[in-house]
């Protein structure tokens, strides 16, 4: 793919353009009575509900996992075609709501053809939330680590154990965690992979008290009795499992559309406010060179992590050897957040620090921003891990390590 000159596209393209547009207009027109939320936990049931069915509609068409096979419940879709629908809904700004679809990849690799038939369908087709349950109370990223057990009880395992971090506001149909399932081996060839049913008697939540509003909750392990019909993969094989997962939320399968996301948000919101904001001599701030130069580097800056992603959704999905891009693309966007984090403190001020009604510029987004800045090192794997994993992936590191298996088709 040649970045280096303007996409263009083929006429069979424009016209598929043409059909998801027209779709859109009339199925992603938000009720105007619902109030978008600057995050997730302050959504309401309402709009929620309207997502969700909106999502389903998209399934219905395959458009939700565009370049799935059909059986599976996607959609079927060429590269060249998913891009264009990626492209479209992407200058949609729909909410968006939890659903951890991870486990639909690793399912693919690792599970049985009856896990296929049976749970595919139900993700690809948003029929189901699903959320990760990878993290502990005492272990952050170092995701080998763990210690939720899964004990087997004949067909079926005992879960015990509390992961933090996981899910949205709302509720979940399916839980995709891990657990210790053979205390006595070593790390890596201990664990196990499950999709729980989330309505298993002994699974419990509570909420978190997050610096950003994203609905975060603890969930309680306690006797849970699975089914053996729920582990993906061997007993024992859940690290490798859970890799190809990580692999994709780490950003290897990249993405369209970057602009309208978070960060692309905050640029376009920057400029808007610089174009209408005073500085103490009454003169609008896009006249000053400095701001001037800060949007520049906003601009650019998000452009990057756009194509990087770009690059990925390419490579990705012409199954292109891919080894340390999908960190690359992880590392980027976390730096990005705090790049644009002091950016829009340059340029705003204090202003940047306000969320009422009277005084915050763009409703409040740069607030919002600023707390969502800090954690974005986080979440799917910190800076550091990263870092790591580009390294043995480089080679640069005593060990050498490929990437998961992510095959879709």
């Amino acid at each position: 793919m040649d970045f280096s000159t303007e996409i263009t596209y083929s006429a069979e393209q424009e016209k598929f353009r043409q059909e998801v547009s027209v779709w859109l207009s009339e199925n992603a027109q938000i009720p105007a009575e619902f109030k978008i939320p600057r995050e997730t936990g302050d959504m309401s049931h309402e709009l929620y509900n309207w997502v969700r069915e909106y999502r389903k509609k998209l399934g219905a068409k395959g458009w939700l996992a565009p370049l799935w096979p059909s059986e599976y419940g996607g959609g079927g879709l060429s590269v060249d075609m998913a891009q264009v629908l990626e492209e479209e809904l992407s200058k949609r700004k729909i909410p968006a709501i939890y659903d951890n679809r991870l486990a639909a990849p690793a399912m693919m690799v690792w599970g049985t053809e009856e896990q296929k038939q049976r749970f595919l369908p139900l993700i690809n087709k948003g029929d189901v939330i699903t959320w990760q349950a990878f993290t502990e109370p005492e272990v952050g990223s170092d995701a080998a680590s763990i210690t939720t057990s899964a004990v087997r009880d004949g067909d079926d395992f005992i879960i015990n154990g509390t992961k933090v971090y996981i899910g949205g506001p709302f509720s979940a149909d399916y839980i995709w965690t891990t657990a210790v399932t053979d205390q006595t081996s070593p790390r890596h060839r201990n664990l196990g992979a499950f999709y729980v049913p989330a309505d298993l008697p002994g699974i419990s939540f509570s909420d978190m008290e997050l610096i950003v509003n994203v609905g975060k909750r603890f969930v309680y392990y306690d006797n849970v009795r699975v089914p053996g019909e729920y582990l993906v993969g061997g007993e024992n094989q859940g690290w490798q499992v859970a890799q190809t997962s990580l692999e994709i939320e780490h950003g290897a399968g990249g993405s369209i559309g970057e602009g309208a996301s978070r960060d692309g948000g905050v640029v376009a919101a920057l400029f808007d406010y610089a174009q209408t904001a005073v500085d103490g001599a009454g003169n609008p701030l896009i006249e000053d060179p400095r701001i001037r130069d800060l949007l520049v580097e906003a601009r650019i800056e998000t452009h990057i992590v756009e194509l990087i992603a770009l690059r990925n959704y390419w490579m990705f999905n012409n199954q292109k050897r891919m080894t340390f891009h999908g960190s690359q693309n992880s590392l980027l966007r976390k730096l990005l957040a705090m790049k644009l984090g002091n950016i829009v403190l340059e340029v705003a001020g204090p202003y940047a620090m306000l969320n009422d009604s009277n005084w915050a510029p763009s409703r409040g987004v740069f607030e919002s921003h600023q707390r969502q800045a800090i954690t974005a090192h986080h979440p799917g794997g910190s800076s550091e891990i990263q870092k790591l994993i580009m390294a043995r992936r480089l080679g640069l590191s005593r060990s050498k390590e490929e990437a998961a298996p992510t095959k879709v088709a």
